[in-house]
């Protein structure tokens, strides 16, 4: 019996008829990485909101600050362009 020939089938690929052969790795893609958007709305919309909550103070109290002078300063101008204003600014002024 010599080397196989043209005219001698041995099999398909991967089963030519020797032994299974060892240290063969194979690979598969993880259902994560198939759907890479799955889920992204929902985690979005809570982590958002997770992340703005923990920040909300550090922007809420200055901004509180800075409406609450504001206000008091417009409504001493409006005061100050009244008759009774007016006199307070000369009296301060002179």
């Amino acid at each position: 019996m010599g080397p196989p020939s043209a005219k001698t089938y041995m099999g398909w690929w991967g089963h030519i008829g020797s032994p299974a052969q060892k240290g063969i790795t194979s690979y598969s893609v993880s259902p994560y990485a198939q759907k890479p958007l799955a889920g992204i709305f929902h985690a979005a919309f809570y982590n958002t909101a997770r992340r703005v909550g923990a920040q909300a103070l550090y922007v809420l109290i200055p901004m509180g600050i800075y409406w609450t002078w504001w206000e008091n300063c417009r409504d001493y101008n409006e005061y100050l362009y009244t008759k009774a204003g007016r006199e307070e600014l000369e009296r301060v002024n002179v």
